[in-house]
């Protein structure tokens, strides 16, 4: 079996203004989630949500307005890796999922994941713990410790941006996260670098400078433009 994690527990905080968090917001007349998960029903057999938890109710209403039953929107968790751990932990008790059985997990606002990446990271997973897409980073890079002196400038060309899909076992997921405490959890802010604390190799996967991350005003404006060239 093949499954979607899609995250989806942010407020929106970042773009300042709002009552709805940024999942909600349309895209191409649409909610942004309803559209990222569009992209994953074409390649995955079950897509699964985990919202926060105060809006669960109104995401599962727009879930059965737009999208078919094989989706379904949960509680999500207090970061991003709880709320993967509690889309496993629904996996396995309402669809019997296996150890080996594959998920993608996914930012809900990344809304122009191509099926090339989601087909890239399957082939990808077969043959490795992790996956994960990226991009070469393509801007200068600075280390500053107090946030206003450069320290250092890392070789650019080693340099990568990380986006999702990022893409693992679920039995493998499961091990790893049960093994950690609480500080390993809270330094991971991704499923990457929980596996990576337990010194597992994560493979990349080429991602695209279109798979922007809603995070401030003016990605969505970008997001809107993109939306009416597709």
């Amino acid at each position: 079996m093949i499954l979607t994690g899609i995250v989806a527990g942010g407020t929106g905080s970042r773009m300042g203004h709002t009552a709805l968090p940024k999942q909600f917001w349309e895209l191409a007349g649409k909610p942004v989630f309803v559209y990222t998960a569009e992209a994953f029903l074409k390649s995955t057999d079950f897509v699964i949500i985990g919202m926060n938890p105060a809006y669960v109710e109104q995401a599962r209403q727009l879930a059965e307005q737009f999208l078919p039953d094989k989706v379904f929107v949960i509680d999500g968790g207090a970061d991003r890796n709880e709320t993967v751990s509690r889309i496993i932990a629904f996996a396995r008790e309402k669809l019997a999922c296996q150890r080996e059985d594959v998920i993608l997990t996914h930012d809900a606002v990344r809304p122009f994941v191509t099926q090339q990446m989601i087909q890239d990271s399957l082939a990808a997973v077969r043959n490795c713990d992790i996956c994960t897409a990226a991009v070469p980073a393509t801007d200068t890079l600075a280390v500053s410790c107090d946030g206003s002196t450069a320290d250092s400038f890392p070789d650019r060309s080693q340099m990568f941006l990380v986006q999702t899909p990022q893409t693992f076992r679920i039995g493998d997921f499961e091990e790893i996260y049960r093994s950690l405490d609480e500080e390993e959890k809270h330094l991971a802010t991704d499923v990457c670098r929980l596996f990576q604390a337990k010194h597992k190799k994560v493979k990349l996967i080429a991602g695209s400078p279109d798979n922007i991350k809603l995070t401030y005003l003016h990605d969505y404006q970008i997001a809107c433009l993109l939306a009416k060239n597709r």
